[in-house]
């Protein structure tokens, strides 16, 4: 699926470079991984993305791996692994034209 919106300034198109099949199994995967309570323990609102708290029997390598794969079709997301006190947690990031995209496949703060 091509979108052709591009973000102001940053000359990324909101765009994904796979096939209709191959998002099918992406999504599923991303679904797997998020819908399981002990991956992500709460979602938080960030300025341009949403912060997925990770709980302590997450799979954070999994996680990582379909964070650097979507990275590589969806290159307007910026994906950022942090440990701190808080705890760990994916951040993921797009720009204004990006937040819908975002929300439905990560979903909302609250």
């Amino acid at each position: 699926m091509a979108l052709t919106a591009k973000p102001a300034g940053s000359g990324v198109p909101i765009a994904c470079s796979l096939g209709a099949g191959e998002m099918v199994s992406r999504l599923a995967e991303w679904n797997a991984v998020l819908d399981d309570e002990r991956n992500v323990i709460r979602r938080v609102a960030l300025d341009d993305g949403i912060r997925l708290e990770l709980g302590p029997g997450s799979d954070v390598a999994e996680i990582t791996r379909l964070a650097a794969a979507e990275q590589g079709c969806c290159r307007f997301f910026g994906f950022a692994l942090v440990i701190d006190q808080r705890g760990t947690a994916l951040e993921v990031h797009a720009p204004a034209d990006g937040q819908t995209v975002l929300t439905a496949l990560f979903g909302a703060a609250g």
